[in-house]
């Protein structure tokens, strides 16, 4: 009996174990597997998510950093914004004056509602062996302004470039050049050369068809008659080159003008204040920066700096009674920046280069447009020869515009 419940105990365990508990082990057997792999699965996840979320944060500071350079920009372009506003707000001004001027050329006429007639002007060069075209329209009334206006008595040139009307004109030509230039792919200097090469293939014209034996040109004058002498042409080419960011100075030769440049580059130069110009020659195709004609090479040179500085142009009248010299001067500031600390200066020259007394006027403060007349009296020495000289004096204590009275000699 005891080993026939042991025998069916033992199948009893035998089967329960088979249909139950085998099953329930299997059961947990595949639940573990499902486990495991859903463990692995999520351990994937996760992996993908941390480097989903260390992208996302490189992102983050990417774009942060984008953020800080573009707020930095907008405060850029907010700045520039405003002073294109306030450059604005002057050329209006200037528009205006401009145009009470062709009213009064024209004899005080209503012509706002009236068709204006122009100029047109095409151009066409050559630069390394490519050829090159241009067209500007300029209206009649400006240039018969400027063709009439006053010539300055001063060999300083720099009142030519600085006076403003004619810098809309002058300013849509250098974007054009600076259009090509990127188009073309030129070099800054290379760049400068094209403009230069405009200006060599301009007509060289002499004085002699103004009708004057000296008559220095406005650049609108330059470029209606299609071509100048020497110094119109190096009046014209600083003009443009100004309108393309570069510095220049005008170059005063015996008998010659030419221009310099601010620019990496070998050759004939001057150092006028820690900047270097180099000679540029402007009435012969072909010059380069730096190479200058044998015959000017050891001359004198008078460089004329062109920047934001008045040009106070002035006329003068003097009498003289013996060594005592009295001149009646106006001054006149035909740029668009204020002359403020600028004074009236006159002075005796001995005829050995001496200057032998000089005297200094109050605070000329003049805005673009003004005028003011000043009266100032020197005296000179006693039997000898001397002549008047009238000039500007700038806030750093240069005398510039220097005008001379004829030689005289006193009792």
């Amino acid at each position: 009996m005891l080993l026939i419940g042991i025998i069916i105990g033992s199948v009893a365990g035998y089967f329960g174990n088979y249909m139950v508990t085998k099953p329930i082990l299997d059961d947990f057997q595949d639940r573990l597997y499902t486990l495991e792999e859903d463990y692995d699965t999520l351990e994937s996840n996760y992996n993908n998510l941390t480097s989903d979320h260390n992208d996302l944060e490189a992102q983050l500071e990417t774009l942060q950093g984008a953020y800080s350079t573009l707020q930095n920009q907008k405060t850029t372009l907010d700045e520039e914004y405003q002073a294109l506003t306030e450059q604005l707000e002057t050329l209006e001004a200037l528009y205006e004056s401009l145009l009470e001027d062709y009213q009064t050329s024209l004899g005080g006429l209503d012509f706002s509602n009236q068709t204006i007639q122009v100029i047109e002007r095409n151009y066409t060069w050559t630069y390394n062996d490519q050829t090159y075209s241009m067209s500007l329209v300029v209206p009649e009334p400006m240039y018969e302004y400027y063709s009439t206006k006053e010539r300055y008595e001063t060999s300083d040139y720099r009142g030519y470039i600085l006076h403003p009307y004619d810098d809309a004109y002058i300013e849509v030509m250098g974007r054009e050049f600076d259009k090509i230039a990127a188009m073309d792919n030129l070099t800054k200097v290379q760049e400068v050369e094209l403009v230069t090469s405009f200006v060599q293939n301009l007509h060289y014209l002499t004085d002699d068809t103004t009708g004057f034996d000296e008559y220095p040109k406005f650049p609108v004058e330059s470029l209606v008659d299609e071509g100048g002498d020497c110094e119109d042409t190096s009046i014209l080419l600083s003009h443009l080159l100004e309108a393309i960011e570069i510095e220049t100075a005008l170059l005063t030769l015996p008998g010659h003008m030419a221009v310099g440049v601010e620019m990496n580059a070998t050759g004939a130069h001057w150092d006028i204040e820690n900047t270097t110009y180099y000679y540029l020659e402007t009435t012969v195709p072909g010059w380069e920066i730096g190479s200058i004609p044998i015959e000017h090479v050891g001359k004198s040179v008078e460089v004329d700096v062109v920047d934001d500085i008045p040009f106070l142009s002035h006329t003068w009248e003097a009498t003289r009674k013996n060594e005592v010299v009295t001149a009646t001067i106006t001054y006149t500031n035909d740029s668009p920046v204020n002359g403020t600390g600028y004074r009236a200066w006159i002075g005796i020259e001995l005829d050995t280069g001496e200057l032998w007394s000089e005297r200094i006027g109050d605070e000329l403060d003049l805005a673009y447009g003004e005028s003011k007349t000043v009266t100032l009296m020197t005296k000179g020495p006693r039997h000898d020869t001397m002549r008047l000289a009238v000039g500007v004096l700038t806030p750093d204590g240069e005398i510039i515009t220097k005008k001379y009275s004829t030689y005289f000699t006193t009792r």
